[in-house]
């Protein structure tokens, strides 16, 4: 006999075993089971966000209270020791200043350049141009590949040299440029910046062309049958329907200031004027005194948090979102 349980009867009071329902077994044993599951699919993401993310941020803020070379916790007089030194050298330091400059220009660049070239060339795509899918995709292809093979074909492109010359430095040579120098002097900043208009124009490109794709045709065939010319169309029909998207891609690239690294490190070394915040940073985690790399980083977060959620505020009164 399966599983019971016991009740008492209503007129005599005494205990009257009944069978639990075979139904009602199973439902329960599929709800423990289910539960058994979420909690099994759910114990290595918590314990990722607990020890990737929550732990290692507050040991970074702990480091910004404690001594560098001794990695004990400072005087109560001196606990804010570490915040002094990184706002003295933002005023004086003329080493971090052009740190500072070098990481802003990107914000420039990705905000201001890359983004409004990878709406128009959307744009195209999104009016089904010849051979838009080929475009593309080779739009997104340097997002794809790996970041090093990219720096690597991109310095070889430039080479001018007696042991090899690349196609672009043969390009060059034809019109008389020297680019055996480009990356080692003045130019240097200016290549590193063509890289990353490079790769990243095609990360825009591709969600941008999604949200276009959303748009409704037929009201694209209604303002057409008004008359609108192209332009007027991307302006006030595209645009503002796929202004959500503009704003998240706008938050991305304000990012660039703290996540630029890996370009100039691959391409310069962070040399010629090409150290960015991101880059220097990296740089003095790498050594047994961490504590200063851990102050700027925890100075420019509560800087930039609150940059960056107000110009999300203020980009998101331009146009309501609008479902369709």
């Amino acid at each position: 006999m399966g599983p019971f349980f016991k009740r008492r009867d209503a007129s005599s009071g005494a205990a009257v075993a009944s069978i639990t329902p075979p139904k009602k077994r199973r439902r329960r044993k599929l709800i423990k089971g289910t539960t058994i599951f979420i909690c099994l699919m759910l114990l290595y993401p918590i314990a990722q966000f607990a020890i990737m993310w929550f732990g290692v941020n507050i040991n970074s803020i702990l480091l910004t209270f404690k001594e560098g070379i001794t990695n004990e916790f400072r005087p109560a007089d001196e606990l804010f020791f570490n915040y002094e030194t990184v706002f003295m050298e933002m005023a004086s330091n003329s080493t971090w200043q052009s740190i500072y400059i070098a990481s802003a220009a990107y914000i420039v660049l990705n905000c201001f350049v890359t983004l409004p070239v990878s709406m128009f060339f959307s744009y195209f795509i999104f009016k089904k141009v010849y051979a838009g899918g080929v475009f593309k995709a080779i739009f997104y292809l340097p997002s794809v590949l790996p970041i090093v093979a990219l720096t690597t074909v991109y310095t070889l492109a430039f080479q001018q040299s007696a042991d090899a010359t690349g196609f672009m430095g043969s390009f060059f040579a034809l019109l008389g440029i020297d680019t055996s120098t480009w990356f080692i002097g003045d130019g240097a900043k200016w290549m590193v910046w063509v890289f990353c208009f490079w790769t990243g124009i095609g990360y825009d490109v591709m969600l941008m062309s999604a949200a276009m794709a959303r748009i409704p045709r037929e009201l694209l065939e209604s303002a057409k049958m008004d008359g609108i010319s192209p332009l007027k169309e991307f302006f006030y029909i595209v645009i503002p329907l796929s202004w959500p998207t503009v704003t998240t891609l706008f938050i991305f690239a304000m990012l660039g200031f703290f996540g630029t690294y890996l370009q100039p490190m691959l391409l310069t070394l962070g040399q010629y004027d090409t150290m960015t915040l991101g880059l220097q940073i990296f740089y003095e985690a790498d050594v047994p005194n961490k504590v200063h790399a851990a102050t700027v980083g925890l100075v420019w977060t509560i800087i930039g948090a609150p940059i960056i959620l107000g110009v999300r505020t203020l980009l998101n009164h331009f146009f309501k979102e609008v479902n369709f």
